[in-house]
């Protein structure tokens, strides 16, 4: 058996880090884009919002969740509920926020998948507004590197109305998460 010479191994080793590196750089730079989201909806700052995203055409869709879905039929009839499909804009969203108080979108169990140009990013949150959660659920967000700056294109989640269902504990919620 051949012994590899020591600056074989650390060429390895460096090559290695070398290819590892901008994966944990990237991670870093969405999470910091994670956390502008999340600051610029406490402050309500739109300048710093509008930025994250895409100046192209960005999708901003929900979908209420079945059992909430049928608590609103049952408390205001199908008509007056409508559908459980809603769509709207990040500026719509922020203009929004201006109606109450505070507001502050929480996100935890934050999972990322990039390959340096495109990334996924799913997550949970929950919505507060004047200090009260109004709703919880998924949130999937879209990003892709553009000229050197994540930008968000698109803007998919799950909303669970608060005043009919609490939300599962971390705990509960990862562990759903990690079964198929």
């Amino acid at each position: 058996m051949k012994v590899l010479p020591l600056w074989s191994i650390l060429l390895l080793l460096t090559a290695r880090q070398a290819h590892e590196q901008p994966v944990t750089d990237n991670k870093k730079e969405i999470n910091t884009l994670i956390n502008q989201y999340v600051r610029s909806v406490i402050e309500k700052d739109s300048a710093t919002f509008y930025d994250l995203f895409n100046d192209s055409p960005v999708t901003w869709c929900a979908a209420l969740k079945d059992r909430s879905q049928a608590k609103e039929v049952q408390n205001k009839g199908a008509a007056k509920a409508g559908s459980n499909y809603f769509s709207g804009s990040y500026r719509g969203f922020m203009r929004s926020l201006f109606r109450y108080k505070s507001t502050e979108d929480k996100f935890d169990n934050i999972r990322i998948v990039e390959d340096g140009t495109v990334a996924a990013v799913t997550m949970d949150y929950s919505f507060w507004a004047d200090n009260k959660m109004t709703n919880w659920g998924g949130k999937y967000l879209t990003l892709i590197n553009r000229d050197g700056k994540w930008k968000i294109t698109a803007v998919i989640y799950s909303v669970e109305l608060s005043n009919y269902f609490e939300q599962p504990s971390l705990k509960e919620r990862a562990r759903s998460s990690l079964t198929p």
